[in-house]
């Protein structure tokens, strides 16, 4: 790595507008708690022009996990995988127990530093990262050449204060997100909890009711008046039931329960009032929170298309690549629909946005509609949400 490439060293990251520009760019396009910890290492280590860089964040169970490193690694290095192995007087230990910065002049001569001289690694500085006053890890950049300069601590202390300020912007992103996609996890178990009940509840009463009037009506002993009118009773029960059915029935489908994303499309399709294609290839099941998720992205967009496009046909495509679940419902109609006009459309992004994935409308006018959800096939919520800061020390 060469200056020419960070453009800069110590001197100058410090207030650089254009480390800010950049972190803050990729909070404003709502970037995952990884991108950001990445693009933090990497302004570190390029600014610092130092051999190796890495982000640790503090567990509150006593351990430690690697959320970014760049540049030298080895097998205990592993971004996403449990910090481990550190020596009771190294950098990470002694933050974590002092909430100060720490220097390591050399592994060489540190009980435990093996593992840091197999990377090559001679000196190191660790800074602590504060969030909301609470201990949430730290950054330390590491030399190759010998200890790193004196005021090494000071400037990166320095840093760590935008590093504070994008963590917990994301932070609170993520705890937004994540009480949002509880609110909406909560709102589908009810969803299934109703018509749980009306299945196995009131339609198998009123089910066993109009059997029990029609083994009446037959009975030798009843009138002809009677038994029409019992006869009528049973099949004005029936009809309930019927309605009670399609009510439960959108309430939250039992084929999705029961068999999946894709037989639940193909039966929402078959019950629409004009020709729609499914092309499905995805898994027989996927996480429940997905396949629900998905199914009213679905079910919503296509009651849009029979309420507002004018359209003769449509289409409702299903598939996995790349580790996202990618849902698309496309018209011919009339188009015009816009993400901010209209609840349906916004009710739509919200229930997407709450699950980490992501949706457009593509709807010019006269040219049809097509919608496209991305949703990532884990289902998980950003990874700050569920780490807030702790401040409990190693053992």
């Amino acid at each position: 790595m060469t200056r020419g490439e960070c453009d800069g060293g110590l001197d100058d990251i410090y207030g650089a507008h254009d480390a800010l520009r950049r972190l803050a760019a990729l909070i404003s396009r709502r970037a995952r708690p990884a991108a950001i910890f990445a693009a933090v290492t990497r302004e570190v280590r390029c600014r610092a022009q130092a051999a190796t860089a890495r982000m640790i964040r503090f567990e509150s169970d006593g351990t430690a996990t690697v959320v970014a490193n760049e540049g030298t690694g080895g097998p205990h290095v592993r971004v996403g995988h449990e910090w481990s192995g550190f020596p009771e007087a190294g950098i990470t230990s002694l933050v974590w127990r002092t909430g100060r910065a720490v220097r390591i002049d050399d592994y060489r001569d540190l009980p435990g530093g093996g593992l840091y001289v197999s990377e090559g690694l001679i000196g190191a500085v660790g800074v602590p990262i504060f969030v909301h006053g609470a201990l949430w890890g730290l950054i330390a950049i590491g030399s190759c050449a010998g200890p790193l300069p004196a005021d090494t601590e000071v400037q990166l202390a320095e840093f760590t204060n935008l590093t504070a300020t994008a963590i917990a912007t994301a932070q609170g992103r993520a705890e937004i997100e994540t009480s949002r996609a509880r609110i909406v996890m909560a709102s589908d178990e009810s969803r299934r909890r109703i018509e749980r009940d009306l299945h196995d509840g009131a339609q198998q009463r009123l089910v066993a009711l109009a059997l029990r009037l029609a083994t009446l009506s037959g009975h030798e002993s009843v009138l002809p008046p009677v038994r029409d009118k019992l006869e009528r009773t049973a099949r004005d029960l029936l009809d309930v039931v019927d309605n009670l059915r399609e009510i439960a029935q959108g309430l939250h489908p039992a084929i999705l329960s029961e068999a999946g994303l894709g037989p639940a499309l193909r039966a929402l399709a078959l019950r629409a009032s004009l020709p729609v294609t499914v092309g499905v290839d995805v898994p027989s099941r996927l996480p429940q929170a997905l396949e629900v998720g998905a199914y009213y992205v679905v079910s919503e967009a296509l009651a849009n298309v029979l309420k507002h496009s004018r359209a003769t046909h449509a289409d409702i495509s299903a598939a996995t690549a790349d580790g996202l679940l990618i849902v698309t419902v496309a018209d011919d109609g009339v188009g015009g629909a816009e993400l901010a006009n209209g609840t349906g459309l916004i009710g739509l992004r919200d229930r997407v946005e709450a699950l980490g994935g992501e949706l457009t409308v593509d709807s010019p006018a006269g040219g049809g509609t097509r919608i496209r959800c991305e949703i990532p096939e884990g289902g998980d919520m950003v990874l700050l949400a569920q780490n807030p800061g702790v401040q409990r020390k190693p053992a």
